[in-house]
C-alpha cells in the first residue's frame, strides 16, 4: 500500500509511461503469435470475432500504446515546467528524435490492421514521404516497403522502433521496470479498459475513413494546405522547437514553451475538429447529424469481449471471406438462398446491406443497429450506397425527380395560387403548412422514393416508396410462401434461409403502384382506362379490372410496345430514372428517351463497347454477357447509351432487358417524314391511340375529416378531401411547347378543370375559392403503329381544345356545339381548353412554356379540315398538301370552298 500512497500527478507520469511501454511490448509479443502479416484484416478480425483471448491481448496492446504517447507528452511536459532541464544535449537529442519515433510506432501499429482507415493513412504517408525532395522515394520504400505489403512496416514497428523507443526510455530514467506500485495499478485498468472496450477495427464498408486519433489533426491540416509538403516543414519545425528548449532561459524559454503550447491546443482543436466532424470524403458533418456514421466511434462503442461465441471454430473457418476478413454474420446465416450472383451472400456478405456488426460473436450485438429493411433513402448510403456498392446512385438520386416531386409540388403551389410560375425547383422535404403544402401531404406525397418501405413484402399495387427496393425487390414463390408462413406463424423462422433477390430485373410491377395515379401511365400502357364504378358497380366483364386499392378499370387498347411484350424499362434509361445528379422541374426535363432515338431514318447516333461509361457498361454486361464490339444507340438529347439497343449491319435491334426477346427497329413511316408539313408534330401528337382525362374535379378541406400526413406517415384529423368529377377517355387535345428551335405539337389533357375550396383550412391566407382550367402535357404511353387520321385532328373539336362535342363545316363556316354546360366561373364548356375560334390569357397550362393553339393557327388546321370534308386522308390531293399546302389551295377546283372567318 505505501507504493500506492506514493503516486501522485507529479511524479508518476514517467513511471506510468514505463508501466505502459511494458505492457504495451509484452502484450504486442503475444498477439504476434496469431497475428498474420500477410493477411493482416483478415487475422486481425479473426481476434476480434472467434479468439477472445487474443482479442483482448489486441485491445491490451492498442489502450496501452495510446496511453503510452499520452503520458509521453505529459512527461514530457512535466519537465518543460521546471526552470531547467539538466540533461546532456546528446540525450536531449536522442529523446526529441524519439518523438517521432513514437509517432511512427503508433502509427506503423495502426497500419498493422490492414484496414480502411489503415489504408488511407499509409496512402497519405507515402504521398507526404515520396514527395520530399531527391530522397523522397528512397525514404518512403525505406519506411513503407512495397505497396500492398506490410512486411517492412511490421519490422519498423516490432523492432527499430521499439528497440528505438525501449533505448532512450531507459537512457533517460536509467530503468526498464516500473515501481511495482504503478505497473500493477496500470495493468489493472487496463485490463479493465481491454475487458469493456475493443480496439477499433474498420469494417471496409463504411464510408468514413479516418486515421489514428492522434493523426486526424494532420488530415486536417493537409486539407487546409494547398502545399502539403509544407506539413513537413511544420512538423521539423516542431521537433526542432522541442529540441531548443533546455537551451534558452529566461524569457526567451518562456516565450518556446508557451509556443509550443499553443501549438497543441490549436492541433487538438484540429483533431477535435477531424474526429468529430468530419465525415464521408471529409465533408463537415455535425455529430447529431443522422448521416454521422463515424466508424471509430462506433468501434469505442462495441460490448465487452466475449468470452463465449455463439458459434465454434469450425463454422467460422469455414465461413467465407467478405471484404478481407471473415464476417460473424455469414457464421450463422451461411446458407441464406434466393440471391442474385452479384448480391450473393457469399460474395457481399449481410452487414453491406443490412449493418449490424460484422464483427462481434455476439447475437444481440451483432444486430445492434441493424437495418431490417435496407435501401430507403434516409440510409440508402449505409446500405445500397456503400463504398464498394452503388455510392454515385445513392447520390445522385436524391437529385431526381422520384425523390424531389420538383414538378408535382410546383404545380400543385402553382394551381393554389401560392406561386407565380409552375416550373421552380422545390423538394419534398421543404413542405410546409401552406393550403398546397397540406394538400399535397395529403393525397399525392406517397409516391416518392424517399418514402420508406416498412415492412418485408413482395412490391405491389399498393407500393409507395421504399428507396432502391421500389425497383429492385423481387420475391420468388419460395420466399413468398416462407414469409406467409413466419407472419401466420411468428415461431416458423423457414423464412430466415430465404431471401428476396434484389436484381436488375425491373418489371411493370414494380413501377405500378406509383404510376397508376395522376397521369396513370402504368394504367394506360397496359390498356386499362379508369372508371368511377364502385367495386359493388362492377361488371362480370373481363374488359373490367379491379385493382388492390379497390378502383375499377375498364379496357381500352394496351401500348403497342406492351402488346410486343416489352417492359417500362425497355425504353426508360437508369439515368433517366435515377437522376444524372442534375435537379429538374419537369419529367420532360429530366427524360432523355424519344421515339426518334430507335426510331430514325439515316445514320444513327452511336457508342462504341468501348467508349461506354463504367456503370453502363457493367449494367450491359450483367444483362446481355458479351457487348465487345457492339455498337449502341445513343439519345440524341444528353447522349445517353441505350444498352438494349445495337447498329450491325446497316440495321438496328433491341434486346428486352427483362425477357431477352429480339426486335428489328422500324423507320419512321414516310407520313412522318414526308414534306414540312409535320416538322412540329412529336411523335406522340399523332401516335396516341387515348389519352385520359379527368374534368369537374373538386377539392375542398375538411378539419373533422380522418386524414394522413403521407410525409410523415402518420394519421391525422383533418385532411383535404377530393371529389372526382367525371373520367374520359378518347384521342388527346393537342397544344403547342414553345422555347425550343421549334416549336412542337404535342398531346395534352385537363390536368387542372377544378375547384378547390380552402374556406375550411383555418390557416389558409388565399381566396376561399379557387377555379382553375389547366391543361398538362402528356405522354401518355398508349403508343398505335398506326397514327392519327387527319381528320382526327383536323376536324376534332378535342384536338383543337374546344372539348368534346359536334364540329361542322357548311358553306364555308364552322360552328360547334359543346357537349358540356358551360362552366359557371369561366363560361367555357366544362371540358375545354379555349373557346371554339378564340384565345385565353394569363394561367392556361401547368407550364409556362405550354399554351393552346392561336386563332390564327386554329384557323390553318380548320382550314385543312375544310379540305378533308371531301378529300380522304391518302387521297393526292392531301398527300400533295404534306409537300406544299399553299400551292394546293392555289390549284384548288372551284367547287371547293374554304372556310370564312368572321373579322372578330
Amino acid at each position: 500500500m505505501a507504493s500506492f500512497r506514493k503516486i501522485s500527478f507529479k511524479t508518476t507520469y514517467g513511471q506510468l509511461t514505463i508501466a505502459l511501454l511494458l505492457i504495451c511490448i509484452v502484450s504486442g509479443i503475444f498477439l504476434a503469435i496469431p497475428y498474420d502479416v500477410s493477411n493482416a484484416y483478415a487475422s486481425v478480425s479473426a481476434m476480434r470475432i472467434a479468439y477472445p483471448v487474443a482479442s483482448l491481448f489486441r485491445n491490451l496492446h492498442y489502450w496501452s500504446a495510446q496511453l503510452f504517447l499520452i503520458f509521453t507528452f505529459l512527461h514530457m511536459w512535466d519537465h518543460f515546467k521546471k526552470k531547467e532541464i539538466k540533461l546532456k544535449k546528446s540525450i536531449w537529442l536522442r529523446l526529441s528524435i524519439g518523438v517521432l519515433i513514437v509517432f511512427l510506432a503508433m502509427l506503423t501499429g495502426f497500419l498493422l490492421k490492414g484496414d480502411a482507415d489503415s489504408e488511407q493513412a499509409r496512402r497519405i504517408l507515402e504521398s507526404l514521404t515520396s514527395g520530399i525532395p531527391i530522397v523522397g522515394n528512397l525514404l518512403a520504400y525505406s519506411l513503407l516497403g512495397k505497396e500492398g505489403s506490410l512486411q517492412l512496416i511490421y519490422v519498423h514497428h516490432i523492432a527499430t522502433f521499439t528497440v528505438f523507443i525501449a533505448v532512450i526510455v531507459f537512457e533517460h530514467s536509467r530503468k526498464i521496470w516500473p515501481r511495482w506500485g504503478e505497473f500493477v495499478f496500470t495493468m489493472f485498468a487496463l485490463l479493465l479498459v481491454s475487458y469493456y472496450f475493443s480496439a477499433p477495427l474498420h469494417d471496409n464498408v463504411n464510408p468514413t475513413v479516418k486515421g489514428p486519433w492522434y493523426f486526424v489533426g494532420l488530415q486536417e491540416v493537409l486539407h487546409w494546405l494547398t502545399v502539403p509538403g509544407l506539413s513537413l516543414l511544420l512538423i521539423m519545425l516542431i521537433l526542432g522547437m522541442v529540441y531548443l528548449v533546455p537551451f534558452f532561459s529566461g524569457q526567451k524559454s518562456f516565450i518556446l514553451k508557451r509556443s509550443l503550447l499553443l501549438i497543441t491546443i490549436v492541433y487538438l482543436v484540429f483533431t477535435m475538429n477531424g474526429l468529430f466532424f468530419r465525415g464521408e470524403n471529409w465533408q463537415w458533418v455535425w455529430p447529431g447529424n443522422p448521416e454521422y456514421n463515424y466508424s471509430v466511434l462506433q468501434s469505442y462503442k462495441m460490448p465487452k469481449v466475449n468470452f463465449n461465441p455463439e458459434f465454434s471454430s469450425e463454422g467460422f473457418s469455414s465461413s467465407p471471406q467478405i471484404n478481407g476478413r471473415t464476417e460473424s454474420c455469414m457464421i450463422c446465416h451461411d446458407d441464406v438462398k434466393g440471391m442474385t450472383l452479384s448480391h450473393n451472400p457469399q460474395a457481399i456478405g449481410c452487414f453491406a446491406c443490412h449493418g449490424g456488426n460484422p464483427l462481434e460473436s455476439d447475437k444481440d450485438a451483432a444486430h445492434k443497429n441493424m437495418l431490417l429493411i435496407p435501401g430507403n433513402l434516409a440510409d440508402a448510403s449505409k446500405s445500397c450506397g456503400t463504398t464498394n456498392c452503388h455510392p454515385e446512385i445513392s447520390e445522385r438520386i436524391q437529385t431526381g425527380l422520384m425523390s424531389t416531386l420538383s414538378g408535382m409540388i410546383s404545380v400543385d403551389r402553382y394551381v393554389f395560387n401560392e406561386q407565380d410560375n409552375p416550373d421552380l425547383l422545390t423538394d419534398v422535404h421543404h413542405l410546409g403548412d401552406s393550403p398546397a403544402d397540406e394538400h399535397l401531404k395529403n393525397l399525392c406525397v406517397r409516391c416518392h422514393l424517399g418514402s420508406p418501405k416498412t415492412e418485408w413484402g413482395t412490391i405491389d399495387q399498393k407500393s409507395r416508396g421504399g428507396g432502391c427496393l421500389a425497383c429492385h425487390l423481387n420475391y420468388d414463390a419460395t420466399t413468398t410462401s416462407a414469409l406467409i408462413e413466419h407472419q401466420n406463424n411468428a415461431a416458423d423462422t423457414t423464412y430466415l434461409n430465404y431471401h428476396p433477390s434484389i436484381s436488375l430485373k425491373v418489371t411493370n410491377d414494380h413501377c405500378f403502384g406509383c404510376h397508376s395515379r395522376s397521369g396513370r401511365i402504368a394504367t394506360n400502357y397496359e390498356g386499362w382506362h379508369e372508371t368511377i364504378l364502385t367495386k359493388e358497380e362492377m361488371p362480370d366483364d373481363k374488359s373490367y379490372r379491379l385493382i388492390e386499392d379497390s378502383r375499377i378499370f375498364r379496357y381500352v387498347e394496351d401500348d403497342v410496345h406492351h402488346a410486343l411484350g416489352m417492359d417500362c424499362i425497355d425504353c426508360h434509361t437508369g439515368f433517366e430514372l435515377m437522376g444524372d445528379g442534375n435537379f429538374y422541374a419537369h419529367q420532360e426535363e429530366q427524360q432523355v428517351v424519344q421515339c426518334s432515338d430507335c426510331h430514325f431514318r439515316g445514320e444513327p447516333n452511336t457508342i462504341n463497347q468501348r467508349e461506354l461509361d463504367e456503370e453502363s457498361a457493367i449494367i450491359a454486361s450483367l444483362r446481355f454477357g458479351n457487348i465487345t464490339g457492339r455498337n449502341f444507340l445513343t439519345t440524341a438529347k444528353r447522349n445517353q447509351p441505350l444498352i438494349n439497343t445495337f447498329y450491325q449491319n446497316d440495321s438496328v435491334f433491341l434486346l428486352t432487358k427483362n425477357s431477352k426477346q429480339l426486335f428489328h427497329l422500324k423507320q419512321p413511316g414516310e407520313t412522318c417524314t414526308k414534306g414540312e408539313a409535320h416538322n412540329n408534330l412529336s411523335c406522340s401528337s399523332c401516335h396516341t391511340s387515348w389519352a385520359p382525362s379527368c374534368i369537374g374535379c373538386h377539392n375542398e378541406y375538411d378539419a373533422a375529416e380522418p386524414g394522413f400526413n403521407m410525409l410523415e406517415n402518420k394519421a391525422q384529423i383533418g385532411s383535404w378531401v377530393e371529389y372526382v368529377g367525371e373520367y374520359n377517355a378518347h384521342a388527346p387535345a393537342l397544344g403547342v411547347r414553345s422555347g425550343e428551335e421549334l416549336k412542337s405539337v404535342i398531346p395534352v389533357v385537363p390536368g387542372m378543370v377544378l375547384t378547390i375550396d380552402v374556406s375550411g383550412y383555418s390557416r389558409q391566407k388565399h381566396d376561399s375559392l379557387i377555379f382553375q382550367r389547366l391543361f398538362a402535357p402528356a405522354v401518355p404511353h398508349t403508343t398505335a403503329a398506326k397514327g392519327r387520321s387527319c381528320i382526327s385532328c383536323h376536324n376534332n373539336p378535342v384536338a383543337l381544345g374546344y372539348g368534346n362535342g359536334k364540329l361542322e363545316f357548311e358553306k364555308g363556316y364552322w360552328s360547334f356545339n359543346p357537349a358540356y354546360q358551360n362552366n359557371i366561373h369561366d363560361g367555357l364548356p366544362e371540358d375545354a381548353w379555349i373557346g371554339f375560334l378564340g384565345e385565353r390569357t394569363g394561367k392556361v397550362s401547368t407550364r409556362s412554356n405550354l399554351r393552346p393553339f392561336t386563332i390564327e393557327e386554329q384557323q390553318s388546321i380548320l382550314t385543312v379540315g375544310a379540305c378533308l370534308i371531301c378529300h380522304q386522308d391518302n387521297s393526292e390531293v392531301m398527300q400533295k398538301s404534306l409537300i406544299d399546302f399553299q400551292q394546293v389551295l392555289k390549284a384548288r377546283s372551284t367547287v371547293c370552298v374554304l372556310p370564312v372567318w368572321d373579322e372578330n
